[in-house]
């Protein structure tokens, strides 16, 4: 189990094109950064840190240029901007950077990890959340149910993604939530089409159909560089996604792709599997 470090700090939009999976921290000690074991010095000296919130994945705002359809893209900024108390904000004609807002709320983080493109690996909480500034803990003893990464899930206004780095009691917290969220067809899971969908061009994906974002971004990455929509599974396959399956078996995120023409679907629910980091 990872230990934790509790960082308190201030939350910053202005100038910056965050989603509801992503938001830059400053935090008020500097110090506690050393904490963690930065691949970058870069990352290291960055004032503002962009986070990635963990185990979650909102809709794309930005995503190559793309996005997903907008209006679950946008709703998963703006509830993850609330709870943390950044109040007035204004975007740029696109909808892709917030040009004001009332920022540098402060809050806290709890983070024990850092991703491959230096990113501190989050668990978010907004002010008044009894944590304290420095502290270390397990998983067993931070609050889930209190941090955004809890309540977009219980919202049905982002999907899970986890990792096998993911903490397995928040998976299965998660796992739990997601499953009445779905009964109820709450948010996102009213018309999500991950499971089946039929795909024509990469508007299907920017404008009509909602999917697992991961999917969504193996899908952008391919029409930049192919337009035969039935050499989709040859792409993947030269561009794995590692599996783990949550009965243990390591595969690929291909094998759990159906594909028939131009219909694409996953096999396994999203919180059913693990994808596995790449180094």
């Amino acid at each position: 189990m990872n230990t934790y470090k509790i960082i308190k700090g201030k939350f910053h939009v202005k100038g910056y094109s965050p989603d509801g999976d992503s938001i830059r921290f400053e935090a008020d000690d500097r110090r506690h950064w050393d904490f963690l074991k930065w691949a970058k010095k870069s990352s290291h000296l960055r004032v503002k840190k962009q986070l990635r919130i963990e185990a979650i994945d909102a809709l794309e705002t930005h995503y190559e240029n793309t996005r997903q359809p907008n209006v679950f893209a946008i709703a998963a900024l703006e509830r993850m901007l609330e709870v943390i108390g950044i109040t007035d904000v204004k975007y740029n004609l696109l909808v892709t950077k917030i040009t004001s807002a009332n920022d540098r709320i402060p809050g806290f983080i709890a983070t024990a990890n850092v991703d491959i493109f230096g990113r501190p690996i989050s668990y978010v909480f907004p002010q008044g959340t009894d944590l304290v500034d420095g502290a270390e803990m397990t998983a067993d003893l931070l609050p889930i149910k209190k941090s955004i990464n809890y309540i977009l899930i219980k919202e049905g206004i982002v999907y899970p993604t986890f990792y096998t780095t993911t903490e397995p009691r928040v998976v299965d917290l998660l796992t739990y939530t997601i499953k009445y969220s779905r009964r109820s067809r709450r948010g996102l899971w009213a018309i999500d089409r991950t499971m089946g969908f039929t795909l024509r061009n990469v508007k299907t994906i920017q404008e009509d159909v909602v999917i697992l974002p991961k999917l969504f971004r193996r899908f952008v990455s391919f029409f930049k560089y192919r337009s035969d929509i039935n050499t989709f599974p040859d792409f993947l396959r030269d561009n794995a996604d590692p599996i783990l399956l949550n009965d243990g078996t390591v595969t690929d995120l291909r094998n759990i792709l159906y594909n028939e023409g131009n219909k694409y679907g996953l096999l396994v629910k999203p919180e059913h599997f693990k994808f596995i980091p790449k180094d």
